[in-house]
């Protein structure tokens, strides 16, 4: 009996939903030809930035296995690309060959690693084209879309910072040098469409609230956020300090740092003085700690004294408000 080529391409395609259903349920063993090593590891900047044009390539074939290294920082990467160049005899035997996502992976991938096992996740064939692009997520709410020119997968496991992909054959009787072909597989990273804005201080206020561009934002552990590419307006405030205003550029890949001294909002007085007078407060002595002096809101009454002149004044403190006292110890003379 005769099949033509398209009921046979649907057929492979059929059979292969039906087998990856049971085995994505329990991990398998298998044994690969080799084992491809793509190393994403390197692909930071020596500032933490990205580096939005590194990628790696190497080159697989039939029954070989790809073991993807992910940077230890995921920062900012909320996917790998795949650009897949097909071998020509692939192109003219299309959906033969498959390419499967493995997880829960062991032993550790390596070079010299030839037999594993591990659970099934995805599984999809190489079509009739001359390339192919793979999208791999590895976050929930990834950006990433599926569309006729980009496959997009499940998201693997990753907690050991590595994806596993293994290529085999769908069926038998294909020509004989599908076996030494080889597919030339690059990787590069997604990128989230954020950046992280970073705030950097030495004392914090509990109550800090932060405001971009008129929106409230919450910021994480690491006094950061995520936020759009672009000019960004920065209000930083606290009932405990003076509100910050600041602009700041955010580009795709990189931290941005804010870098605020909070000053208190405790009414400051800021005294010119001669050298060597003493203050005192409310009958008790003062620290003026470079011309400045913090006091509470309410009713004070100020002394300087230098040698035997003293001056007294009285002053209301209004929170918010800050003050300037300008003392002059000045002796009359007299010519007899």
């Amino acid at each position: 009996m005769l099949i033509k080529k398209k009921s046979l391409s649907h057929l492979i395609l059929s059979l292969l939903f039906l087998t990856v259903l049971p085995s994505s349920l329990c991990a398998e063993s298998f044994r690969v030809r080799k084992t491809a090593v793509l190393s994403l590891e390197s692909i930071r900047n020596q500032d933490g930035t990205i580096d939005t044009n590194a990628s790696s390539t190497v080159n697989a074939g039939i029954n070989d296995a790809i073991f993807i290294k992910l940077p230890e920082d995921l920062t900012f990467i909320q996917g790998i690309e795949l650009n897949i160049k097909i071998p020509s005899i692939v192109t003219k035997c299309p959906n033969t060959i498959i390419y499967s996502i493995y997880e829960n992976v062991s032993p550790f991938p390596s070079e010299k690693t030839i037999d594993y096992t591990g659970k099934e996740l995805y599984t999809s064939v190489y079509p009739g084209l001359v390339s192919l692009t793979i999208q791999i997520p590895l976050i929930r709410g990834n950006t990433i879309q599926k569309t006729p020119y980009a496959d997009k997968t499940l998201i693997p496991e990753h907690s050991r910072n590595f994806v596993f992909i293994r290529n085999q054959l769908a069926m038998k009787g294909v020509p004989q040098e599908i076996n030494s072909a080889q597919f030339v597989i690059t990787a590069k990273p997604i990128l989230i469409n954020k950046d992280r804005l970073v705030i950097r201080t030495k004392n914090k206020p509990s109550d800090l609230t932060v405001i971009v561009d008129d929106k409230q934002v919450e910021l994480d552990k690491n006094n950061s956020c995520y936020l759009k590419p672009g000019v960004r307006n920065v209000t930083i405030s606290a009932a405990s300090a003076r509100t910050e205003n600041r602009s700041c550029i955010i580009e795709v890949g990189k931290n941005s740092f804010l870098d605020i001294d909070f000053q208190s909002t405790a009414p400051q007085v800021f005294i010119s003085m001669p050298q060597g007078t003493h203050v005192t407060v409310d009958n008790q002595a003062a620290d003026v700690k470079n011309g400045t002096l913090s006091l509470a809101p309410g009713e004070h009454t100020l002394k300087f004294s230098l040698g035997g002149y003293e001056i007294v004044k009285q002053l209301t403190i209004i929170e918010g408000r800050n003050y300037s006292v300008d003392v002059k110890l000045d002796a009359d003379v007299i010519e007899n």
